[in-house]
């Protein structure tokens, strides 16, 4: 996989990655890699979740910002 960018992802509370109503969702994320058709996000514990991009098998981003005066950060 080819990382195009890294994004920090402090501001972010939750984000979800939904597949045509099926919801993957992590909580606390803090860094996001994005590759050519996937994202790996890593949560608070540690955790790396990988996962199709947005526009890939159906999939829909949503997130809750922490600042909802500042809801995108990139």
């Amino acid at each position: 996989m080819e990382v195009r960018d890294v994004f920090d992802l402090f501001h972010e509370q939750w984000r979800e990655y939904d597949y045509s109503g099926r919801v993957y969702r992590i909580d606390t994320p803090r860094r996001l890699w994005i590759g050519a058709t996937t994202h790996r996000v890593q949560d608070a514990t540690g955790l790396v979740h990988c996962v199709p991009a947005p526009g890939f098998h159906g999939c829909a981003l949503r997130w809750q910002p922490r600042d909802p005066n500042d809801p995108v950060q990139f």
